[in-house]
């Protein structure tokens, strides 16, 4: 049986460069508690599922293998093709942020985007 939701946490962990007992001090459980997530013996409850998402900037859907994309916003920042313009955008401080929440909530995603288009 595949691991992905241990294999993606080890993976991410160490793209970080982070120790499982950093790592596990960072998200206040033991280091023997990662171990288990990330050999598949034990899964997080939700709560712990999305603390360690939240940690590690991805979603819960990419933790669960459930799509491949990491975050939206690295998904946004992909689809722009004029590279000079995405180097402005990603220099605006918060905009990660907005993004996520857009991604988050269609609906006031497309109101902002009304309000853009007026202005």
């Amino acid at each position: 049986m595949e691991n992905t939701l241990g294999s993606r946490i080890r993976f991410l962990r160490d793209e970080k460069n982070l120790s499982q007992l950093e790592m596990a001090r960072q998200l206040n459980i033991s280091n023997a508690q990662l171990s288990r997530y990330e050999s598949g013996d034990r899964k997080p409850d939700p709560d712990m599922l999305v603390q360690i998402a939240d940690y590690l900037s991805v979603s819960t859907d990419y933790l669960l293998g459930r799509t491949e994309r990491i975050n939206e916003v690295q998904s946004y920042y992909e689809s722009i093709e004029n590279k000079e313009l995405l180097k402005k955008i990603k220099e605006i401080p918060g905009l990660d942020e907005v993004i996520a929440q857009m991604c988050d909530q269609p609906e006031k995603a497309e109101k902002l985007i009304k309000i853009w288009g007026l202005l």
